[in-house]
């Protein structure tokens, strides 16, 4: 009995490490309105999700408008260059950061990041270079490369913004 437990165990572990990077089991996680604007809207031509970071999406407040919105990481179709799409939880406008979208927050390729989660509204340690410190008006995106640098997305009342944070 023992011995089948533990076959049965390490079923399951093998099974859940292959939902969590399997692209085709992963596209059953995608919320409704990133689906609508990302999979089936007129981004999807230009733009396909990307699931090489687990999550390969984070819900947080970042405009600070009290609505979810959704940070979805992409990969441009034409250039295989990686970014961000920030959907706007009230309107469903798409904000494209990086994935060949020109130098903007953190540049046109995410390419070199390996990790990323929601860095909540708060105060904001004064980064590497950096003189002010950005006052957060919703959550922001902590993006970084293990054992090298890191910075925050965050939005500034008019569009996202890159504050290196370590180096």
């Amino acid at each position: 009995m023992p011995a089948l437990i533990n076959i049965m165990t390490v079923m399951l572990l093998v099974g859940l490490a292959r939902q969590a990077t399997d692209p085709i089991l992963q596209a059953y996680n995608v919320p409704d309105q990133v689906e609508r604007v990302l999979v089936d809207g007129p981004l999807s031509k230009t733009y396909e999700l990307s699931f090489h970071i687990n999550p390969f999406y984070l819900r947080a407040d970042y405009n600070g408008d009290g609505w979810g919105d959704f940070a979805v990481l992409v990969k441009q179709r034409n250039s295989g260059k990686f970014g961000v799409a920030v959907v706007d939880g009230r309107s469903s406008k798409v904000t494209i950061l990086g994935a060949g979208s020109g130098p903007r927050a953190g540049g046109d390729d995410y390419a070199w990041m390996d990790y990323w989660y929601v860095y909540p509204k708060g105060p904001v340690q004064r980064g590497a270079g950096e003189r002010r410190v950005p006052q957060l008006r919703g959550d922001a995106l902590l993006m970084g490369k293990s054992e090298s640098a890191s910075g925050l997305i965050y939005w500034d009342g008019k569009r996202f913004t890159w504050y290196q944070q370590g180096d």
